[in-house]
């Protein structure tokens, strides 16, 4: 009976912690040559090859207690920079910036948000001519 009652237990636990990884989502975002009033400034999928930094903003909504999510900055598929935000709030707005050196001009550049358990909840493509 106590085994039966363990299992449950467990059972019990790992759907919710996959529920609460579920319910984060990003609902908005957004890659910018800024950020004013902690909103995205000069978004866009093109930037100038004069844009010495590019921001990627987002906003996370459905986070159950503190979370951890990555930006995970991409040039040609291979992984530039990865950096881990904490998310502590229901609804949350975050970002990280990438500064451009020259042999990221015209190479295929994203960004995504991945959760605790490696899920991609978004991804933004770009790129700079």
């Amino acid at each position: 009976m106590k085994k039966l009652a363990l299992l449950l237990a467990f059972a019990v636990i790992c759907s919710f912690a996959g529920l609460v990884s579920a319910q984060m989502t990003v609902t908005q975002s957004a890659v910018a040559t800024g950020i004013v009033d902690r909103q995205p400034d000069g978004a866009a999928t093109e930037f100038s090859r004069d844009v010495t930094k590019i921001y990627y903003w987002t906003k996370i909504d459905g986070a159950v207690g503190t979370q951890t999510v990555k930006h995970v900055w991409r040039s040609n598929g291979n992984v530039i920079s990865e950096i881990s935000l904490t998310i502590d709030k229901p609804s949350f707005r975050t970002w990280t910036n990438k500064t451009i050196y020259p042999e990221l001009i015209g190479t295929d550049m994203s960004v995504e948000v991945v959760d605790e358990n490696g899920n991609v909840l978004k991804k933004d493509s770009f790129k700079i001519q």
